[in-house]
């Protein structure tokens, strides 16, 4: 009421006559929305029918007449680990571009290199003793006084260097100046105890320094720690050295994840596996429980426990290989631990030995980014042997046709 006295009769009859006639005309507004969308629509829609082309937007190359326009194809050069071996075994070190055909999904790729380069290589060790110290060194129950192994005497030693720890040394101290490498142990938990480095002095110091074992095996979380770290070296051949029994207890990670990154990685793996020696270490320790133990439902609980083990280690020792097949590296199964130690000198030597393959291979639209793939020696006398399949990496090449 205070408003309307503030204004004039003439004013207030002149604005209430305008508020009534944008009522009135809204509704109407409203209905002519739809049409005045089509209004606007329709030379878009004219330019389309009529055929002729949109501008050329600036910078764009336009094909002249009766030439083909250009195809952009995505390409990726794929690295993978190769090895050649002449008729007797041996390595072949002059091997070339023109002695190697690559097939992938069937079809040739083009090879663009053969070379041999420096290695990035992480050792990764079993430090679990979960069904007992077997993996620590050669049993001592025979050729000694029938006692527990575990009891004091004039001849008691501890065991200073552990099988793995040993081997891991000799490996060490054979390192080509120019490799890297990174040592991971894993038992309870996975632990980093040497990141990158080709100081060999340095890496010897950790596994003096940094050596634990423990109980229970962490595995599938070592290997995605070693896939991890050889994902961050983007120069140079990826290595995998395994001393493993191949059997996890106390991971976080999945197997299939695990797995997964370590395949991504395209990294070689040369695995030393336990099977045999511990299958003869436990069949000693079984057969002297039968024989020394009182009879017991603790011996025979024992006994059972460790048959048990050897049947997981067989399937376990199963998967290993085919790893080691399908990454292009190999694996051994020495029937001792000095065997063990000894099998150094054969992973050094394969590591050594082997090329790196560089060929391009084209991306196309797929769900699926693994390839599988044969490498095939075009040279006579001469067998090859490299990974079986890899997932395409994600670093692009384009080029034009």
């Amino acid at each position: 009421m205070k408003i309307k006295r503030q204004i004039s009769k003439g004013k207030w009859q002149k604005w209430s006559y305008v508020r009534w006639n944008q009522q009135r005309l809204l509704p109407f507004g409203r209905c002519l929305l739809p049409f005045a969308f089509v209004l606007l629509l329709s030379p878009v829609v004219a330019l389309a029918q009529s055929g002729r082309k949109p501008q050329q937007k600036p910078g764009e190359q336009q094909p002249r007449p009766g030439e083909a326009p250009s195809l952009r194809i995505e390409t990726r050069e794929v690295v993978l680990p190769l090895m050649a071996y002449d008729a007797e075994g041996n390595f072949v070190d002059d091997l070339q571009t023109k002695d190697v055909l690559v097939l992938e999904e069937g079809e040739a790729r083009q090879v663009t290199r053969v070379k041999r380069e420096p290695a990035n290589i992480v050792l990764v060790m079993d430090c679990s003793n979960e069904i007992g110290t077997f993996k620590n060194a050669a049993t001592e129950r025979y050729g000694k006084p029938e006692r527990p192994i575990w009891e004091k005497g004039a001849d008691y030693q501890v065991i200073s260097n552990p099988t793995t720890r040993t081997f891991a040394n000799q490996f060490v101290s054979m390192l080509s100046p120019e490799d890297q490498i990174a040592i991971i142990q894993y038992s309870d938990k996975v632990q980093l105890i040497q990141d990158w480095t080709n100081d060999r002095q340095q890496a010897l110091n950790s596994l003096a320094s940094k050596y634990r074992v423990g109980i229970k095996s962490s595995y599938h979380d070592a290997l995605k720690l070693a896939a991890d770290k050889l994902q961050s070296q983007p120069n140079g051949r990826r290595i995998v050295v395994l001393i493993t029994d191949g059997i996890d207890s106390n991971s976080k990670t999945g197997k299939t994840k695990a797995l997964l990154a370590l395949e991504k990685s395209r990294a070689s793996v040369f695995i030393l596996g336990w099977a045999d020696a511990l299958k003869h270490e436990i069949e000693i320790a079984a057969d002297w429980t039968m024989h020394h133990e009182v009879a017991g439902t603790n011996a025979m609980k024992r006994v059972a426990e460790l048959r048990q083990y050897l049947s997981i280690l067989e399937g376990a020792t199963a998967e290993l290989r085919a790893m080691a097949e399908s990454s292009g590296g190999e694996l051994w199964l020495p029937p001792t631990h000095n065997d063990l130690i000894a099998c150094n000198r054969k992973v050094s030597g394969e590591i050594g030995a082997q090329y790196s393959l560089s060929f391009i291979t084209e991306r196309t639209p797929t769900l699926e980014d693994k390839r599988s793939i044969k490498v095939i020696a075009a040279r006579q006398g001469v067998s090859l042997r490299s990974r079986s399949s890899y997932y395409i990496p994600d670093e692009p090449n384009t080029l034009t046709r």
